[in-house]
């Protein structure tokens, strides 16, 4: 009884221990990933298709972000910078504010 204990305890501790947390998941609850830019304030500039568009900084910079469903043209959006990304116009995560 005891022996049985002991094996199904040593090998729930090393399924636990193997087992792998998918990388997205384990950035998001590390809880330090975090931008150290600071926030990037456009204009919406066009509407692209597939959910993009370009805006513009202040700068003059543009860029292409994904859109939210309620934007417009001439609409002003408040941008962060994203740690990790996988494509271009995932590098900033953007809301509207007007």
């Amino acid at each position: 009884m005891r022996r049985l204990m002991l094996v199904s305890t040593a090998l729930l501790a090393l399924a636990v221990g193997l087992s792998r947390v998918p990388p997205a998941l384990a950035r998001r609850s590390s809880g330090g990933q975090y931008s150290v830019w600071p926030r990037v304030v456009a204009t919406v500039m066009r509407l692209e298709p597939r959910g993009l568009a370009a805006i513009q900084t202040r700068e003059g910079l543009t860029y292409e972000v994904l859109t939210g469903t309620t934007w417009r043209v001439g609409d002003t959006v408040v941008c962060e910078h994203v740690a990790y990304t996988r494509a271009p116009w995932e590098a900033l995560d953007c809301r509207k504010t007007s």
